[in-house]
């Protein structure tokens, strides 16, 4: 078992000890539909959190989407308060209330929580969902401006140098995400700078220089594009 699967059981059950020994130590009137109502619901949301924890955190996800999990938790937690609080409040009160107020009152937090819980963990899969589409629409430019990049440093002369600065420097600033409708223009972005690349590794510096104004005439259509495409 991990570590923090076992400090995990290891705080319930700190936290069901405290419980039980608040309402047994306390002189709360026992012999009562409603004491041992209020004492189950409560043992039930002390063992909804391992359900919630795990939800939140368990399983192969990655540190992002356990950071996302922290609303899934802090629901979890906020209800097993609330279940706390009210079953003392209810056990206090056994005398002088009916168990139908109780019962109803636990049963519309139970349900609150759990439509909660549904909200958050839907919440997390379409947040998550669109880090990665995010990811997959910008994979596209930033390997065209990580190529850029290099340029500079390998151009064999102070003229080539200065033109594929000009395009390294236009691509940083250049919306990086992607879509269907820009598809063929990045492409053809891609293909020019390539070619870009090539002449400047080869030293073809009459290619380079036709080629970086290509590559930087091509980049303005596509932002172009871009904007109209929002």
């Amino acid at each position: 078992m991990k570590k923090h699967q076992i400090q995990g059981s290891i705080v319930l059950a700190v936290l069901t000890l405290v419980y039980c020994a608040v309402v047994f130590l306390v002189p709360f009137q026992r012999n009562n539909a409603i004491f041992w109502v209020s004492f189950v619901f409560t043992l039930l949301a002390l063992a909804a959190q391992v359900y919630v924890v795990r939800t939140a955190f368990g399983g192969d996800r990655d540190a992002k989407s356990r950071f996302y999990g922290f609303p899934i938790a802090r629901v979890g937690f906020v209800y097993l308060i609330a279940q706390v609080v009210l079953s003392v409040v209810f056990m206090a009160l056994a005398e002088n209330v009916k168990l139908w107020i109780p019962l109803l009152a636990y049963i519309v937090v139970f349900g609150a929580a759990v439509v909660g819980l549904i909200a958050t963990d839907i919440t997390r899969d379409e947040i998550e969902r669109q880090d990665t589409v995010l990811k997959a629409n910008v994979s596209v430019m930033r390997s065209i401006q990580s190529k850029a990049s290099s340029l500079p440093g390998i151009a064999q002369d102070e003229e080539t140098r200065k033109a594929v600065a000009k395009v390294s420097e236009a691509l940083r600033y250049s919306d990086p995400v992607s879509s269907p409708a820009i598809s063929e223009i990045e492409s053809d972005l891609a293909s020019c700078v390539d070619e870009l690349q090539k002449a400047v590794v080869d030293g073809d510096k009459a290619s380079a220089l036709a080629l970086a104004e290509k590559a930087g005439n091509i980049l303005i259509e596509r932002n172009r594009q871009c904007k109209l495409n929002k």
